[in-house]
């Protein structure tokens, strides 16, 4: 029996025999209160600054995300102005375009115009020195034939004619040569 003696020495040695996790009541207090004072400490020190930094980058965020939907809308509300004043100023190119062809197709009458005025100034102008240069070639015509008319008579009678002879021998002439 030395054996079972042996083995009885080992279990007897102050040890309990049975599961090694017994609930001990004093051991669970104990354990109980520290951690309710590792939960306030925690509290305290940790988990309240922790939560308020979390509560600070929530506000954080909350007032990046406002200012964004805000300067959201300013920059639709500028995009809109400016693609107004951008319709506004195709618009006013459009005017200034229109403007300028009018004054350009009335420019071009006036100036068509003004041509035609000279053209026809200068017709006239041409007309009435073919005219004037007709009427002196004419009047020098019947100046040399006159002329002509009362040497050949003067030459036929043989004598100088008086003014009133010579008149009315020119004026016959002229009548007989304009038949």
């Amino acid at each position: 029996m030395a054996v079972e003696s042996s083995a009885e020495g080992d279990h007897g040695g102050g040890h309990e025999t049975g599961v090694p996790m017994g609930l001990k009541g004093d051991l669970a207090l104990w354990s109980l209160v520290v951690f309710f004072l590792f939960l306030l400490v925690l509290g305290k020190f940790a988990w309240k600054p922790m939560i308020e930094g979390l509560d600070k980058r929530e506000a954080g965020i909350r007032s990046a995300i406002a200012e964004a939907e805000q300067n959201r809308k300013k920059a639709e509300a500028m995009l809109s102005d400016y693609q107004r004043q951008l319709r506004e100023a195709e618009q006013h190119v459009q005017s200034m375009i229109a403007e300028a062809r009018r004054d350009a197709e009335r420019t071009s009458q006036d100036l068509i115009a003004g041509a035609q005025r000279e053209v026809d100034l200068l017709c006239q102008r041409a007309k009435d020195e073919i005219r004037q240069a007709k009427d002196a070639a004419l009047a020098d015509v019947f100046s040399q034939l006159n002329a002509q008319v009362v040497l050949a008579t003067e030459h036929v009678l043989g004598r100088t004619l008086q003014d009133s002879d010579q008149e009315r021998l020119v004026t016959e002439a002229l009548a007989s040569i304009a038949r």
